[in-house]
């Protein structure tokens, strides 16, 4: 039985794999382009772990005719799992609340306690989100993961979340990523940031580069187009070039970032970390699901790329 770092490593040898990066970082920065304010919610790796566990509660409730989530549950599941302290989960879920990203649903039968469901706009980021990475997949493969999920409506969806979130949680890659990569991952936007820094690679000459140049030559500018403080974009920037991930390859903030081949594998190790998950998970869910049945409807948050996120 294969490893999950042997699996990484069959991955990251794919010699299409650096254009697969590339193509996952660009998707990423169109989704936050089209739901920015949704995106900066889950945009540190905590964040992001939170959500994947929330989502994960949610959609078990709804397969047994349960569709929410309660605060007491999101915190014991954070506690449980590690990933806030008590204030900081229940501080998460109301600040989710707040903007909209959860909707309050109904009391459960019997109390009032309150049951919350991901919004219409969160559930077509993560329909995305999905497709994003089975589209990757499909390209190292040939496959057509990404179409069947579109034609399965919510059949396979409801399914593959909640083995995803298993599967992150669960990963020693995903919880402990190398300081390259956590330095942007621990801070606000950092993952946009990184994803943006990537972006801006020339795919066929960064591979046997040990400083690969990027399109990135201001920091005013990269803020700007990211809608992020020029001072939290620098702040993050710093810190990286403290550790030798990226640098500036001539005068500071008027010439062409660099990223060290430290960082760019760093980047590439954590989307093959996901990559295996959500393959193994997809393959699992999938069959369940039973394609051959006729898609289930759960609203236009499972259409697929043509959806809007409001």
């Amino acid at each position: 039985m294969q490893t999950e770092e042997s699996k990484i490593e069959r991955m990251l040898a794919h010699p299409a794999f650096d254009q697969v990066v590339h193509a996952l970082a660009s998707g990423f920065l169109e989704v936050q382009q089209a739901a920015p304010r949704l995106t900066s919610q889950f945009s540190t790796q905590q964040r992001w772990l939170l959500s994947h566990a929330a989502l994960s509660r949610y959609f078990r409730g709804v397969s047994a005719s349960r569709p929410g989530l309660t605060r007491r549950e999101f915190v014991e599941d954070a506690l449980a799992h590690r990933l806030a302290s008590r204030n900081t989960a229940q501080a998460f879920f109301a600040e989710s609340l707040k903007y909209g990203i959860l909707l309050p649903t109904k009391a459960v039968a019997g109390s009032v306690t309150l049951l919350a469901a991901p919004a219409p706009a969160a559930l077509w980021a993560l329909n995305e989100w999905y497709l994003a990475h089975l589209s990757a997949l499909d390209a190292l493969d040939d496959g057509d993961r990404a179409a069947r999920l579109r034609a399965s409506g919510s059949k396979i969806l409801p399914r593959l979340q909640p083995v995803v979130s298993d599967g992150l949680l669960a990963s020693r890659v995903i919880r402990t990523p190398v300081p390259d990569y956590a330095v942007f991952a621990s801070v606000d936007e950092g993952g946009t940031l990184m994803d943006r820094l990537i972006a801006g690679l020339d795919v066929a000459t960064a591979r046997d580069e040990e400083r690969a140049v990027t399109g990135v030559t201001s920091v005013s500018a990269l803020a700007r187009s990211l809608d992020l403080s020029r001072t939290h974009a620098g702040r993050t920037l710093a810190a990286a070039i403290a550790l030798g991930s990226l640098g500036w390859s001539g005068a500071a903030g008027r010439s062409p970032l660099w990223l060290s081949r430290s960082f760019r594998t760093g980047y590439a190790h954590m989307q093959a970390a996901k990559l295996v998950i959500i393959g193994d998970a997809f393959d699992q869910a999938a069959a369940v699901a039973g394609e051959d049945a006729r898609p289930a409807i759960l609203g236009a948050a499972f259409a697929g790329r043509s959806s809007s996120p409001c």
